[in-house]
């Protein structure tokens, strides 16, 4: 059984979708879904007045129509399914704790952060700041798995705590910077000073034309019985003819990998590994 909100109108700003959650509707009726108030600055309109409600209460809720203007879509969601149909705003699954979250589009800033569990999956491109911190806090995503198809802009993983985040594409400037632990995994092309201030931590440079950050210094990989894991993981999370099960099929029949670790400036223990050239 699935809910289903329709967009109605297009909001006149940016509507906070904060407590719209499947395990959260799920255990009110159609009447009162229409009711919940919503964010708008100062003031708070009925999500009716924006959605068309529908279908039956369960662990499903499908957003059709969706655009930018609405944010904190997934918040604080500890189970159930949600998957929107079309952009999604500004903190997309921030401090989520379980469940999936699927966006049949892109995100805005802020993907993910605070996440503790669960996963989001975005078929587009995600804006700056994917499991960051927020400005105010010490910490970013501490668990979970984020997945973009696409590709990231700045600061991918700036102050990660743990979890994992596989992105498809490009990243933008700073990504993985000051990371405390986890794993960061892009397919694509690393922006400048990836890995600037990482203290702990995996960064997978799986595109051929990585080049080291100054602060990182090349060491040897002495950990092939936890690659061997990502590895295995890797091939039967991703499609077979992904850029993640290809490089891990490429690291499991020898393929060289590098491994540097930094930054030298800081703690000096977080490491980027890359295949060799």
């Amino acid at each position: 059984m699935s809910i289903v909100l329709t967009l109605r109108r297009t909001p006149p700003g940016r509507i906070s979708l904060s407590g719209v959650t499947p395990d959260r509707l799920a255990a009110i009726g159609l009447a009162e879904i229409e009711n919940i108030g919503l964010a708008w600055g100062e003031e708070r309109l009925p999500l009716g007045e924006f959605f068309t409600v529908g279908g039956e209460p369960g662990a499903n809720l499908i957003f059709e129509g969706m655009d930018r203007h609405f944010c904190d879509l997934g918040g604080g969601m500890t189970s159930g399914r949600c998957e929107v149909h079309g952009d999604a705003g500004d903190f997309l699954g921030r401090d989520m704790r379980g469940g999936q979250l699927l966006v049949r589009g892109s995100g805005g800033n802020f993907v993910a952060s605070g996440m503790a569990g669960g996963e989001v999956h975005i078929e587009g491109d995600a804006g700056d700041h994917l499991g960051a911190a927020l400005p105010w806090l010490a910490g970013g995503m501490r668990g979970g798995r984020v997945f973009v198809a696409g590709s990231v802009g700045a600061r991918c993983g700036d102050k990660l705590r743990r979890g994992e985040v596989f992105v498809g594409g490009d990243a933008g400037p700073f990504c993985a910077a000051r990371m405390v632990a986890g794993t960061i995994a892009i397919a694509g092309r690393l922006g400048e000073h990836a890995g600037y201030g990482m203290r702990r931590g995996t960064l997978f440079a799986l595109a051929e034309a990585f080049a080291a950050p100054s602060a990182f210094g090349e060491t040897a990989l002495c950990a092939d019985a936890y690659l061997r894991l990502v590895w295995r993981d890797w091939l039967g999370r991703f499609n077979a003819d992904s850029a993640f099960s290809r490089f891990a099929r490429a690291a499991g029949q020898g393929r060289g990998l590098r491994r540097w670790m930094g930054d030298m400036g800081s703690d000096g223990r977080g490491e980027v590994i890359g295949l060799g050239r």
